[in-house]
């Protein structure tokens, strides 16, 4: 037997030399001279009077077989302390002799084992994409396809336009010189006082456009939260009809969605205080001539959908005046809530504001908006911007007055 790997001194020692001569007669009888050396040998490695004993010393000389003197099996306190824990019939949580994974997942090649923080927020995107499915179905079934520049607002395309009927809509962009409406002038104080949100003026518009008139309106109260405000640019020469971006701020009562033809509109970004938006810009508008259908017209509106902050913004301008998405998007991502007590203005400054006791702007007059219909929430309710309050109102989009099919 050799204990050369416990071994000190040099392996080229004899192990004799460890011996002291006094240490004769300590030794029985029927030793060996290998036994003899090998005593000496373990002398040498280990002191029984410092407690330096050889592996498993105690377990030699007593019974090596007795389960009393054999090493602990693993787990052994956990048993000891679960038997106490039962016979004092104390309620006591006992963690498991060997850890098990918490939750299991099947992945190719075998089982993985994943957190329960993980696997819990995968069963929420589970859960929220089930309930989106179960809320959109009715839309998809429908045929409606919407694109949405913020929480209450973006658009609807559709097809086949709204079935409207000319006798029922305000007749023009702007009404005939003869047209009365009442109207006074207030103050960009009384004004602010008034809205529900505060209002948001451009830091950019192109050099040629001038402020012209800031407008307000009463506001339709089945889908607007208070006033409206119209912000008015013009760029003008002698003898050719002016060019306007127009800029209409509303707070919605509810999700307001502009009617668009299919394809006209597209997602885009705005930004807003360094953070990138969705919005959407739309190319054309509906137009009817006398008793025909309506028909897209895509070459003299361009306007931009945005939400900020719980606000709607249309921005309207005139492609044929170089007022593309572009630029459109610049006057969006410019837009900042208007300090009253500024001096300077970019486009001019007004002092006074045009009070109309029109629901809606005039240039939206022809247009179609979709509402949610609480009648039934499978479809909307569609709506004329600034149609009279005594016009009736389909409740459901897919009737006889408004078919819109997609």
């Amino acid at each position: 037997m050799s204990m050369s790997e416990f071994e000190e001194r040099p392996l080229d020692i004899d192990a004799g030399t460890f011996c002291l001569p006094n240490m004769e007669g300590l030794f029985p009888d029927d030793f060996s001279m290998d036994e003899v050396d090998f005593a000496c040998e373990l002398d040498a490695l280990f002191s029984p009077e410092q407690e330096e004993l050889p592996p498993l010393f105690v377990q030699t000389l007593v019974e090596s077989e007795d389960v009393r003197y054999q090493s602990l099996e693993q787990g052994f306190e956990l048993k000891t302390r679960a038997a106490v824990m039962r016979r004092l019939r104390l309620n006591h949580r006992i963690a498991p002799l060997f850890p098990r994974p918490s939750l299991t997942t099947v992945l190719v090649g075998g089982l993985t084992s994943v957190s329960r923080p993980l696997l819990a927020f995968c069963a929420s995107c589970i859960l929220i994409m089930m309930l989106s499915i179960v809320v959109t179905a009715p839309v998809f079934a429908s045929g409606l396809n919407y694109l949405l520049a913020g929480t209450h607002s973006g658009v609807l395309m559709v097809n086949t336009p709204p079935q409207i009927s000319p006798s029922k809509v305000p007749t023009a962009k702007r009404l005939p010189a003869t047209t009365k409406t009442k109207s006074q002038m207030i103050s960009l104080a009384q004004a602010q006082q008034r809205l529900h949100f505060p209002l948001s003026m451009p830091s950019y518009v192109p050099t040629r456009y001038k402020q012209s008139d800031l407008y307000m309106y009463e506001g339709d109260s089945t889908w607007v939260d208070g006033p409206i405000m119209v912000v008015e640019y013009t760029y003008s020469l002698p003898g050719v009809a002016p060019k306007h971006i127009t800029i209409c701020e509303f707070k919605p009562q509810r999700s307001v969605f502009l009617v668009v033809k299919h394809g006209a509109a597209k997602k885009i970004l705005v930004t807003h205080n360094g953070n990138s938006n969705p919005a959407i810009f739309v190319e054309g508008h509906w137009a009817q001539v006398g008793e025909a259908a309506s028909t897209w017209v895509s070459n003299d509106r361009s306007e931009i959908i945005d939400e900020n902050n719980g606000v709607v913004f249309w921005i309207v301008g005139d492609p044929s005046d170089g007022i593309n998405n572009a630029e459109l998007t610049s006057v969006a991502s410019s837009l900042h809530d208007f300090d009253l007590h500024a001096r300077n203005h970019i486009g001019g400054r007004l002092e006074r504001v045009i009070q109309s006791d029109e629901d809606t702007p005039r240039l939206f007059a022809n247009d179609v908006i979709s509402l949610e219909n609480p009648d039934n929430t499978d479809v909307p309710s569609f709506r004329i911007v600034g149609a009279n309050t005594d016009q009736p109102q389909p409740r459901n989009g897919f009737n006889s007055q408004f078919p819109l099919t997609n």
